[in-house]
């Protein structure tokens, strides 16, 4: 099996906090939410974010090469320390992904969110009736917080890197057509999980099923929410969004190797 993936990112202004790749060729993906507040001391914690991101992919791409096993908390801790090391200020939670073989391994620190839903036919209830499509829910991730609004987190305070040994790791075993949508919390906090699933399965019996087409349109719903939300459900939080869609498919070996990312602004 195999990812194919889209991706992108709304920020809230300039080139915001956030941070995505998603990786056709390795079938992985990333998200790394930097955390606002630093921007009273005047730093910008999108650098921090991106330059995390940066390096897990990095360590990614050299133990694919290498053929080793996927190690979502050995790739997250060289990256951390890389970052560390190049004196980046900031904070920022952190969600990984990646694919190998039929089992996905998703490493979760903080509030960004996974959903991964499953279509599933169900039959009529009486003899003659229509089989329908519905999306089951085989995983969604829960917030990790010190408190309200103060997620766990990756900090360049960090004394040391103890503060990733409390990520969650949840490994899930795919089919073809299971769909995992990934977002930091500006598009969870924005759109509930119902209407999650009706997109998606919108999207799964539409004709464009390209999961950078979800991806658009989950982006623009989540923008318009967070600017004019409904009476009642979620919406109204101004924030970076980013988004990534990956949808379980057939590997072929004429596979595409590529990169959807925001980490070198």
């Amino acid at each position: 099996l195999q990812l194919t993936l889209g991706a992108g990112c709304i920020p809230k202004a300039g080139s915001g906090e956030d941070a995505f790749f998603a990786s056709w060729s390795l079938s992985a993906f990333g998200l790394a939410d930097g955390v606002g507040g630093w921007v009273d001391r005047g730093v910008d914690a999108g650098k921090f974010s991106r330059a995390l991101l940066r390096h897990v992919h990095e360590r990614m791409r050299s133990r694919s090469a290498a053929l080793q096993r996927v190690d979502l908390p050995g790739v997250a801790s060289e990256a951390f320390q890389a970052v560390r090391q190049e004196s980046f200020e900031g904070s920022c939670t952190l969600l990984l992904g990646q694919l190998q073989q039929d089992a996905v391994s998703l490493l979760n620190l903080g509030d960004c969110g996974i959903l991964v839903l499953r279509p599933m036919e169900q039959l009529p209830r009486f003899h003659g009736g229509t089989v329908t499509t519905q999306m089951r829910n085989l995983y969604r991730s829960s917030s990790m917080l010190h408190r309200r609004n103060l997620p766990l987190q990756l900090s360049s305070e960090d004394k040391d890197l103890s503060s990733l040994s409390h990520y969650d790791l949840v490994t899930l075993k795919l089919r073809k057509g299971d769909l995992l949508i990934a977002g930091t919390d500006g598009l969870f906090d924005n759109i509930g999980d119902l209407e999650l699933k009706s997109m998606a399965l919108a999207h799964h019996k539409g004709r464009d099923r390209s999961a950078q087409a979800l991806a658009d349109t989950l982006l623009q719903r989540a923008a318009d929410a967070a600017r004019a939300p409904a009476e009642f459900g979620p919406g109204g939080k101004l924030d970076d969004i980013a988004i990534v869609v990956a949808e379980v498919q057939t590997a072929t070996p004429t596979f595409q190797g590529t990169i959807l990312s925001n980490t070198d602004e």
